[in-house]
């Protein structure tokens, strides 16, 4: 016969299942007349379906899914299987945005903090205005040996001409004359020749030198050179010709007559004799004189473009030269007067004129100085001096300059990359050509220095004057 207690079988073990049956059974029989007509029957539970069920149904006490049916006693609680999630909730694509937009924001300012932080320093170096200087100091030409502040000479030229007209008529003796150069083919050894040393044509003419000269030694493979001024050996316009060669009759029979030798550089001209119509000397010296006024403003204008980095011109101190071809007019070679203006400017180490100036100040201590203001100086030099054959020059130097003390940029941005926020005042201090100091970071919340140098920058500030 089959057992009737065979649905508890399923409890946790049969001892347990067998007290709980007696308990059951004594229960029955102590209870009052109206509860013994009572039967009490297993409940059958039936799990819901979840096609019925909400998507996200509110969690109740009673709502306990079963494997499959279960019989519970109506004195004991059944037992409660955890709640399985049936549905996975969806995630929106505005949560999606929303977390990306927040991630690319922090790594945009990670990139901002870290990859694009920048400090800039501002500075405002030590300086001194000048405002009565009156002084002599020593300038010596750049190579020569000499105390003094180092300078270059630059120059710039003009020429202008007139046509005059052939007003006189008077009998003219005259040399043609012309450029040429001397070669020396022979060796290393300078060759010196004396004044008067004949040069033959290829036309047979000879022509002179009109003063000792001394031809360099060739260098290597290449010959000693120079430029001289040739006369013909008698007047008369046979001896005007286009460019020739030209040997030395001195050298003949000697080695050196193949290895030294001439080639004019331009016509041999001027050459004449006898009565012809020339320009006559008062029309010469008024267009000169009208001229050299054209010029020597025009002159002194083109000097003032003349700019070299790291030198400061001097351009009240510009001296002015001028060449013309008088000559050839007076004896009627050519009847177009030309006139040269070159214009000669000393240009003075910039460097080295603010560290001189400087010196006469009391608290200079031999530090790298720079001028500003440097328009107002006023040089003045001998008129006796030439600048194109002087290598030392005394000039008065007037004006109001400002000498500024100059900081070590790249020294700046070795001291402080890497540096906290709080130690960049008490660095500063310890340079003497700085007066005051700030600093601004990118971002704004950095509290140190980049640790690279390129993402430093020094700037400077000065006030007006």
């Amino acid at each position: 016969m089959q057992d009737i207690r065979k649905p508890y079988t399923r409890s946790r073990s049969n001892n347990d299942l067998q007290s709980r049956v007696e308990q059951f059974e004594s229960a029955r029989y102590s209870r009052d007349a109206a509860e013994e007509d009572a039967v009490q029957i297993p409940v059958k539970r039936v799990r819901r379906d979840i096609q019925d069920m909400d998507m996200y149904p509110r969690r109740r006490k009673d709502d306990i899914p079963y494997e499959e049916e279960q019989y519970e006693d109506v004195d004991r609680p059944a037992r409660r299987v955890p709640r399985t999630n049936y549905s996975k909730r969806r995630i929106s694509l505005g949560t999606v945005i929303t977390g990306i937009g927040v991630a690319g924001l922090i790594v945009g300012i990670a990139m901002y903090t870290f990859v694009f932080n920048s400090a800039t320093i501002t500075i405002v170096p030590k300086y001194k205005d000048i405002n009565d200087l009156g002084r002599v100091f020593a300038f010596v030409k750049e190579q020569e040996s000499g105390v003094g502040i180092p300078f270059v000479v630059e120059t710039t030229s003009l020429s202008k001409s007139k046509t005059l007209t052939l007003s006189e008529t008077r009998k003219v003796e005259a040399k043609a004359t012309g450029k040429a150069i001397i070669y020396n083919n022979y060796d290393a050894a300078p060759q010196k020749l004396i004044k008067n040393t004949r040069f033959l044509s290829s036309t047979g003419k000879i022509y002179r030198i009109n003063q000792s000269i001394e031809v360099p030694g060739k260098k290597g493979e290449v010959p000693g050179s120079i430029e001289v001024t040739l006369y013909a050996d008698s007047n008369g316009s046979d001896y005007n010709s286009v460019a020739t060669d030209f040997t030395i009759p001195g050298f003949k029979g000697t080695p050196r007559e193949a290895t030294f030798y001439a080639k004019s550089s331009s016509p041999l001209i001027g050459g004449n004799s006898g009565t012809m119509s020339l320009v006559a000397l008062s029309d010469l010296n008024a267009a000169k004189d009208s001229l050299i006024l054209e010029l020597d403003k025009e002159i002194k204008t083109e000097t003032q473009k003349i700019k070299k980095e790291g030198y400061t011109g001097m351009y009240t101190a510009v001296e002015v030269t001028y060449n013309d071809n008088q000559d050839e007019v007076l004896r009627g070679a050519s009847g177009v007067y030309t006139i040269t203006a070159t214009g000669h400017l000393i240009l003075a180490d910039s460097s080295k004129l603010a560290e001189g100036i400087a010196k006469t100040l009391s608290d200079y201590k031999e530090e790298p100085a720079r001028l500003a203001y440097g328009e107002t100086l006023v040089f003045t030099r001998k008129q006796s001096d030439k600048i194109a054959s002087t290598t030392t020059f005394s000039i008065l130097v007037e004006g109001k300059p400002r000498v500024i003390w100059v900081s070590d940029v790249e020294g700046i941005k070795e001291m402080v990359k890497g540096k906290n926020r709080d130690e960049f005042k008490p660095l500063m201090k310890t340079i003497n050509s700085i007066e005051s100091a700030e600093i601004n970071f990118s971002p704004l919340w950095l509290s140190s220095f980049p640790s690279e140098t390129n993402k430093i920058v020094v700037t400077e500030s000065l006030p007006k004057r």
